[in-house]
C-alpha cells in the first residue's frame, strides 16, 4: 500500500510544534548558562510560550484539517445529517445555497463558511475534536489515537496540559495568593512530545478513513 501523503494542515502542526520545542531546549540552555549565575533570572516563562503554542497548534491543526477535508468529502459523499446541520449553523441557508447554483467555484465559497464558522469553535477539548468529526462519520476520534498509540492515559495527559494552559493565558499562571505557579521543564517537554505523537496519530486516522 502506497504511503499516504500528511494533510497540509499537518504539515503547518509541525511547523508550530517545532518552535514550541525550541522554547524548551532555548530555556534549557539559558537556564544552564545564566541560572545559576543569577537567581532573580527567571526563564521559566519560555516554558509556559511553548504550552501555550503548542495548544495553539493542535486547535489550529483540527479546524484547518476539518476545513481541508470538507470539499472532498462532500464531492465524494454529500452532506449527512450532522455535516448538512454543522453547514446551516455556518451560514448555508436555503437563500445562501441558492446564491451558490450559479457560481464557477461554489465549493470554494464553502470552505469559507466552514473556516469562518470553525475559528469560533474552539478545538482544545477533545470531546469537542470527536463531536466536530463525527460528521464526516469518524467517530471516537481522540481515544482511537489513544488506543494506537498504546497510551491508556494519553488524552487525559493532553487534558492536562490544556488547563495548563488556560491558567496561563488568562490568570498569568499564578495560584489563589498571586505567587507564580512552577513548571517542570521535564513534564512540558513530555507533553510536548505526546501532543506530537497524539495529532500525528489523528492525521493518520484520518488519511485513512477520508482517502
Amino acid at each position: 500500500m502506497p504511503k499516504l501523503k500528511s494533510s497540509k494542515a499537518y504539515d503547518q502542526f509541525e511547523q508550530v510544534i517545532l518552535r514550541s520545542h525550541n522554547l524548551v531546549s532555548l530555556h534549557a540552555f539559558l537556564d544552564e548558562k545564566f541560572g545559576a549565575a543569577d537567581y532573580a533570572l527567571d526563564f521559566s516563562d519560555l516554558l509556559r510560550a511553548a504550552v501555550v503554542l503548542s495548544v495553539a497548534a493542535m486547535d489550529a491543526y483540527y479546524t484547518d484539517v476539518f476545513a481541508e477535508r470538507l470539499v472532498p468529502f462532500l464531492k465524494k459523499n454529500g452532506a449527512n445529517r450532522r455535516l448538512a446541520k454543522l453547514l446551516e449553523s455556518a451560514g448555508l441557508d436555503a437563500k445562501v445555497a441558492l446564491e451558490l447554483l450559479p457560481m464557477k467555484r461554489p465549493y470554494r465559497r464553502i470552505r469559507k463558511l466552514i473556516e469562518s464558522h470553525l475559528e469560533r469553535h474552539v478545538t482544545q477539548r477533545l470531546e469537542v475534536v470527536d463531536k466536530l468529526f463525527l460528521a464526516y462519520g469518524v467517530g471516537n476520534l481522540c481515544r482511537r489515537a489513544e488506543a494506537n498509540l498504546g497510551r491508556k492515559r494519553l488524552c487525559s495527559g493532553i487534558t492536562k496540559l490544556v488547563e495548563r494552559r488556560h491558567c496561563i493565558a488568562h490568570e498569568g499562571d499564578l495560584n489563589h495568593h498571586g505567587n507564580l505557579i512552577s513548571l517542570d521543564p521535564t513534564w512540558v517537554r513530555n507533553r510536548l512530545k505526546d501532543v506530537q505523537r497524539f495529532v500525528g496519530e489523528c492525521d493518520l486516522i484520518l488519511r485513512k478513513e477520508l482517502a
